[in-house]
């Protein structure tokens, strides 16, 4: 695969920029459901972009020298960073949850799954080191399989969250239609519950009861003293008696944060545990989903969020749409939020937090979003500046090669040069 010549640059590139950025975004066409986009940053230079279809397209991830990309539910497909296809050499056999998350203190990673048996069903955690290498494993029973999008981890625990939601299976409508990438549908009546377990134990796990409500994504989470703070995008759920199609997924066909969920879209809430307590409040009345914070924070006490400000649409069609009007900066200290628009007919993507070299807080860095602008039918790469983030204009904008297009979709993850040089 020959790498594009440089990129044009608006602005200047802050100089210890020096990394990729791989996101998921839509495929070049055939049989895949979307493709993997690559942008090198380098010596104050986008240096390359690169593209590769793959029908992994929830996810992605740097681990072990390789970049990972997984779908909602399976196993990873894995590339070099280039995006050149390798064989997958974990031996890893069971599908695991789109949703990886790297201890910050030791770069391994903690990875969860769920396996519905004939007669019992199995909440998997499991831990992976620098290396690759499955250090620990954990099963979790469970009564029924949940759709679990996306959990929290802390330094000594994991808490997930289990929603009033059931496998889809054979109440799809047309049984030879493709399966949806959520495989989850509405269980109207049913419970919610968070789960915590102690990270290498056996298992045991403390529940709590929790109004029904529908997770898709976490912030972060840490322990403060005996009790866990997690921060999460909490979706309302149908109640029982409300007309619900059991034939269709929770998750609409244009994806998370694309798609009203429960007829509605989150807030950012803020959820302590303490005991067999869970205390619930909203950080903010705005909509947001995509949530990111520095990943040098992963599992401990942090101060700065990011997340993409929705709104529904004004149309009135029976599909409703999702807007994404633009980023907001959460200080959870202040409470106090800013937010930043990309202007009219620009759509912002999630944004994905790279710490200066010097930086000391969760703020001193810069955001990395990639923006589609509907007017010229292109896509760019921002670069924002976290500590003044909604106060001065873009550091950067990297404009990505014609006619590639990067609308709003999925996750993305930074791969700093020092991980891979």
């Amino acid at each position: 695969m020959v790498p594009d010549p440089l990129l044009p640059i608006e602005g200047v590139l802050p100089p210890d920029l020096q990394g990729t950025l791989v996101r998921i975004g839509p495929g070049r066409g055939g049989a895949e459901a979307g493709a993997l986009h690559a942008i090198e940053l380098r010596d104050g230079t986008a240096v390359s972009y690169v593209a590769r279809d793959s029908a992994a397209d929830a996810n992605v991830f740097w681990h072990a020298g390789s970049v990972l990309a997984l779908p909602e539910s399976g196993l990873p497909r894995q590339y070099s960073r280039l995006l050149e296809p390798e064989e997958f050499g974990s031996g890893l056999t069971m599908p695991i949850a789109s949703h990886v998350h790297r201890q910050a203190a030791s770069g391994g990673r903690v990875i969860f799954g769920i396996e519905e048996g004939t007669e019992t069903t199995h909440l998997h955690l499991g831990e992976w080191d620098q290396a690759g290498a499955l250090t620990s494993a954990q099963a979790v029973v469970l009564e029924r399989a949940t759709w679990q999008h996306d959990i929290a981890i802390t330094a000594g625990h994991v808490v997930f969250i289990e929603s009033p939601t059931e496998p889809l299976g054979a109440g799809r409508a047309d049984g030879d239609a493709p399966a949806p990438a959520v495989d989850f549908r509405w269980a109207p009546g049913a419970e919610s519950w968070v789960g915590v377990v102690t990270r290498g134990s056996d298992g045991t796990v403390r529940w709590i009861r929790l109004d029904p409500c529908l997770v898709t994504h976490v912030l972060g989470a840490y322990e403060e003293g005996e009790a866990i703070v997690l921060f999460v995008c909490r979706y309302e759920v149908p109640e029982k008696g409300q007309p619900v199609d059991l034939s269709t997924s929770v998750v609409g066909p244009a994806g998370i944060g694309m798609s009203l969920i429960g007829g509605g879209l989150p807030v950012l809430e803020r959820w302590r545990i303490e005991g067999e307590r869970l205390e619930r409040a909203p950080v903010d009345e705005r909509l947001v989903e995509y949530p990111r914070m520095d990943p040098l924070c992963e599992g401990s006490i942090f101060r700065f969020g990011y997340c993409v400000e929705v709104a529904v649409a004004l149309d009135e069609g029976v599909d409703r749409r999702v807007d994404q009007l633009g980023l907001l900066r959460f200080d959870l200290a202040r409470d106090e939020v800013a937010s930043w628009h990309p202007g009219q007919y620009r759509t912002a993507s999630e944004p994905v937090f790279v710490r200066a070299v010097d930086g000391r807080r969760d703020d001193e860095g810069w955001l990395l979003t990639v923006v589609d602008d509907a007017s010229r039918a292109g896509s760019d790469l921002y670069v924002l500046d976290a500590s003044s983030f909604g106060r001065r204009a873009p550091q950067a904008v990297i404009h990505l090669p014609e006619p590639v297009r990067l609308p709003f979709r999925s996750h993305g993850e930074w791969i700093g040069a020092e991980r891979y040089r």
